[in-house]
């Protein structure tokens, strides 16, 4: 699978690696380590994504500036990291093949040929074992980016299928380069005004449902208007919610500008999945989410609470 996948990036043409909508450092990390790759193989590669607005925090990754919000108009082959569906991709079909590297449990399996392994705890493992089942060299810049990557998607160790292999590859990864301490800095120390503003509006507005068990948020547009707040400023803001000592699940309900509802599932251990996969959504056990429209807020949170009352019963 990994040398097939490998092969096929080979015989590009033009490739795009495309990191999903509204990006966190998984996606990211593995799209800039996969071009580092491919760009030392002498392949003609572009990076996509299609939100204009970039976290700032992980501008230190290298290759971040090359990164393109347009497409170009000819390609053969489009590198899907970290999505669980064509959707997240957001771009048009075409007459292109697809790979589709990820780790969700909820993926659907869109590509040509699909690299998915549903137990690791990051795209960023996925990428790491596809470029050593292939012997391709690690740079220090690709280490750095699956670094970032794997720490990212667990919260920097703090959640998520961690094992072994896990720390025998970050092991790898910083031997190869990648520094943990600035890492950690970049990504967990650069948060900007507004999100902490986001933050104090949180922790005097959540509320509490089911004894005390279940925390809910509600961001609408104004919200984010009065701290100055950016969507991607809301990135894991809910894990705060989650790490109540009593908390088991926590919900945040974000207005998309655009119209509509983002909605972000964290739990200790009940399988949200099972939840956004109701609302056509995907992810993990304990993270996952969906995007709705027509919808009152508290209404859908109140929805959402029921459906976690029946899972907890089976």
């Amino acid at each position: 699978m990994y040398q097939q996948a490998w092969k096929r990036m080979l015989e590009a043409e033009h490739s795009v690696i495309v990191s999903h909508v509204h990006p966190d450092g998984d996606t990211l990390g593995s799209a800039l380590a996969l071009y580092d790759a491919l760009v030392r193989a002498g392949k003609k590669v572009t990076l996509y994504n299609v939100s204009k607005e970039l976290p700032a925090c992980y501008d230190f990754l290298p290759g971040f500036s090359k990164i393109k919000h347009e497409l170009p108009k000819a390609f053969d082959l489009v590198i899907s990291c970290d999505c669980a569906t064509f959707e997240r991709l957001k771009i048009p079909h075409g007459e292109y093949e697809i790979v589709n590297i990820d780790h969700h449990v909820t993926n659907r399996y869109f590509g040509k040929i699909n690299v998915v392994i549903d137990h690791f705890s990051s795209a960023g493992m996925v990428v790491y074992e596809l470029l050593k089942a292939n012997a391709v060299t690690l740079t220090p810049a690709c280490a750095i980016c699956l670094y970032t990557a794997i720490a990212d998607d667990t919260g920097f160790f703090l959640y998520g299928d961690m094992d072994e292999l896990t720390f025998a590859i970050v092991s790898q990864l910083v031997k190869c380069g990648a520094n943990p301490k600035e890492i950690a800095s970049k990504v967990k120390r650069r948060e900007p005004l507004s999100k902490i503003r986001l933050y104090g509006y949180m922790l005097n507005h959540f509320d509490l449902h089911e004894n005390g068990t279940v925390a809910t948020i509600i961001f609408d547009k104004a919200t984010l208007e009065a701290t100055g707040a950016k969507r991607h400023d809301t990135k894991n803001i809910v894990n705060m919610l989650r790490s109540i000592a009593h908390v088991t699940i926590a919900i945040m309900i974000l207005e998309e500008k655009e119209g509509g509802y983002k909605v972000s599932l964290r739990s200790k251990d009940l399988n949200v999945a099972k939840i956004a996969l109701e609302y056509q959504g995907g992810g993990h056990k304990t993270a996952a989410g969906f995007e709705v429209s027509g919808y009152d807020p508290k209404i859908l949170r109140d929805e959402i609470v029921e459906k976690i009352k029946r899972i907890q019963r089976v």
